[in-house]
């Protein structure tokens, strides 16, 4: 059994629901059936959109801080709690020697293999603008639907003012209208591609078909750490 590195903290309650997962999607019947869990929630990892954007500090130093102290703690892989962390990757792979599973492939072959041809992209506008996404799909013969420019902010805002904000209370009626707006678009499914929109989809009851990206790699992880 190989020990998981999370690389957490991006934010905290993403972390804490991508370690739910890995357990809920473990075949284990008692406590020693269960992955190892290396975790580091370094909550000091500067924002990634601001970054991508030129409006904060890089977050590479602070992530690579991080991977280092799972890979010196004894992980034998890594995984992102963070979407939009990943188009850092390439900065921290040189600084580790041990894999990272990526949430992006495990999202978009989930996709594929449900036979989705269209589908609507729910991610920051710093993931958004990466294309990591788009990209990979459009690789797999998928098409992306992403929020017009001047709707991209009802995502981010349901992100950083609803759960990170831990607000409970939060008005969906954006978000609610432009799933309806994307659907009528074509998007047969939506790919919650931030960590934090799956917690957003529980926090405030949002109906329709997902994609989880954070449960997609909690799969893959398991399948990871537990291969020959």
């Amino acid at each position: 059994m190989k020990t998981i590195g999370i690389i957490g903290g991006m934010g905290p309650m993403a972390t804490v629901d991508l370690m739910k997962k890995i357990i809920i999607s473990t075949p284990a019947h008692k406590d020693q059936e269960h992955i190892p869990m290396l975790v580091d929630n370094n909550c000091l990892i500067p924002d990634r959109t601001k970054a991508i954007q030129g409006l904060g500090p890089s977050p590479v130093p602070e992530l690579v801080k991080t991977a280092k102290r799972l890979v010196a703690g004894g992980a034998d892989f890594l995984i992102i709690a963070c979407n939009t962390a990943h188009y850092f990757l390439p900065d921290i792979l040189p600084h580790i020697n041990i894999p990272v599973i990526s949430i992006i492939d495990s999202a978009v072959a989930s996709i594929k293999a449900k036979g989705y041809k269209s589908v609507g992209l729910l991610a920051t506008s710093g993931t958004i603008s990466t294309g990591l996404y788009q990209k990979t799909l459009e690789e797999n013969g998928i098409q992306c639907i992403s929020p017009s420019a001047d709707t991209q902010h009802i995502v981010d805002d349901m992100i950083y003012d609803g759960v990170k904000a831990n607000n409970l209370n939060y008005d969906t009626s954006s978000i609610k209208k432009l799933l309806n707006n994307m659907r009528d678009q074509g998007a047969e499914a939506f790919i919650l591609g931030c960590t934090e929109v799956p917690v957003a989809v529980a926090m405030y009851a949002l109906e329709g078909i997902f994609i989880d990206s954070t449960d997609e790699l909690a799969k893959a992880a398991v399948k990871y750490a537990q291969a020959e």
